[in-house]
């Protein structure tokens, strides 16, 4: 009977662990049962994009997933025009907090079929409805 015990037990454990392990600066990691991903997006119609022509950003809220500390963030980007967004020339995480973050995009590259000039603003991101589509990897105790 103490052999059976013992076997649900480790079974028990063995269902119930986290198989999410996140590891921080210099391989340092939370308590596993407390490891979390998190994800969302800004809205195609809702991101309020902010900045000038080849500069642009938006802050994204990521309060609701509870994180204890600053998460690790990865972002995409979609919209409208998904072949624009693909020839950003640079797309970073700023600022980011247990909060949120800034997303800054930078500029447009030139691919092999096409040279392009333009420089997006505000106004190009919200009438091609662009969003931020973000995952957040963190700690929620």
């Amino acid at each position: 009977m103490l052999l059976l015990l013992a076997l649900t037990t480790a079974t028990l454990g063995l269902v119930s662990s986290s198989s999410l392990i996140i590891l921080k600066k210099d391989g340092i990691t939370g308590p596993a049962p407390c490891a979390v991903t998190c994800v969302g997006t800004t809205g195609e119609n809702d991101t309020p994009w902010s900045g000038t022509e080849g500069a642009i950003s938006t802050y994204v809220d990521i309060a609701g997933c509870g994180f204890v500390d600053t998460p690790i963030i990865t972002t995409t980007f979609d919209g409208y025009h998904g072949n624009d967004i693909s020839r950003m020339s640079q797309a970073a995480v700023y600022h980011a907090s247990k909060e949120g973050f800034t997303v800054n995009m930078y500029g447009f590259i030139h691919t092999a079929y096409r040279v392009n000039t333009l420089k997006p603003g505000p106004d190009i991101a919200k009438s091609h409805l662009w969003k931020v589509n973000w995952a957040a990897f963190g700690y929620n105790c």
